[in-house]
């Protein structure tokens, strides 16, 4: 059976379960829930999901955001809280190899507190630390590139092609004045 057809069913239990548990009370309700929850595969069947941090959030970057390794950013409109909600009722498909959730054509991963972290997909881009960090001096800077630039060139660890490949991702920041 391919993984499709086995979300498929988990997500059809699950809601039955669901639908099951509002009939017959709180505590049978709770314990219906529980056990839906348990039948989705992956870390969405043992913990409550969370939504991704906001320093994901192309809108919501700040001069002080945290930079890591890889930096996922979500482009404004893709609808993360959606995916974050099929996830956590059965929709998405568990790939238990790389340890990652498939769904609406996105990838994302779940940290063991159940915040869970986008990786790749349709309004996902994936910076490098340098291009992360050029992105944040766009920000910062309000939308003029020339005094982003400008304290870019004093940073050695933002390359020419770091920068043009934030100001890609920036063109879709609210602050962009092109």
């Amino acid at each position: 059976m391919g993984s499709d057809a086995a979300s498929g069913i988990v997500a059809k239990a699950a809601s039955a379960s669901m639908r099951e548990a509002k009939e017959v009370g709180s505590k049978t309700a709770e314990d219906a829930v529980d056990a839906a929850r348990k039948a989705i595969p992956g870390p969405a069947g043992k913990l409550p999901l969370q939504r991704p941090h906001p320093r994901h959030n192309l809108d919501s970057i700040r001069a002080k955001s945290y930079t890591k390794e890889k930096n996922t950013v979500v482009l404004p409109g893709t609808d993360v809280g959606r995916d974050v909600e099929d996830i956590a009722a059965g929709r998405a498909v568990w790939d238990p190899n790389r340890n990652l959730y498939e769904v609406n054509g996105r990838t994302y991963g779940v940290e063991s507190s159940g915040t869970v972290y986008p990786v790749a997909g349709p309004g996902l881009e994936q910076l490098s630390r340098g291009e992360y960090k050029a992105l944040k001096e766009y920000i910062a800077a309000g939308g003029d590139l020339d005094l982003a630039n400008q304290k870019m060139a004093r940073n050695t660890s933002i390359s020419e092609e770091a920068k043009v490949r934030a100001l890609e991702v920036f063109r879709h920041h609210k602050s962009f004045r092109g």
